[in-house]
């Protein structure tokens, strides 16, 4: 089973951007994102009995955008859809003021490879909807 520490010290390797979040009362939490900055990404383990990482970015939605054309909402829903991701609108879908899009990872058996492709299919569908969010 992959420890806090490795996990850690595989994005430590690639030389991404790291920050270890303090705040929440979560047990495990760090932040990744490419050496030279952008979006980063959360990566969480609620307790030490927990046997799973979180991968997620939470996102807020540009109320401007939203209230013009509130077919936004759906075309972010189709494509996260598409890309095998979990999301949910805070406070709810009908007035969204934030996404969570989020993947679940489960220490047994992970490689370096799957928490690398996890982070960059989150990363990847955040800048998705912030482009979607754009466009409308």
């Amino acid at each position: 089973m992959v420890t806090d520490t490795e996990i850690y010290s595989w994005f430590k390797e690639l030389g991404m951007k790291l920050e270890k979040v303090t705040s929440g009362g979560i047990y495990f939490h760090f932040t990744v994102s490419p050496p030279t900055g952008g979006l980063p990404v959360s990566i969480i383990r609620t307790s030490p009995d927990t046997t799973y990482y979180i991968v997620a970015v939470i996102l807020d939605l540009d109320q401007e955008k939203l209230k013009s054309n509130p077919t936004v909402i759906s075309a972010i829903k189709k494509e996260l859809l598409k890309l095998n991701v979990e999301f949910f609108f805070s406070p709810d879908e009908k007035s969204p003021r934030s996404i969570q899009i989020a993947r679940i990872l489960f220490s047994e058996g992970l490689t370096k490879n799957e928490a690398l492709n996890t982070v960059t299919l989150i990363k990847n569908s955040a800048l998705l909807t912030l482009e979607l969010q754009k466009g409308f």
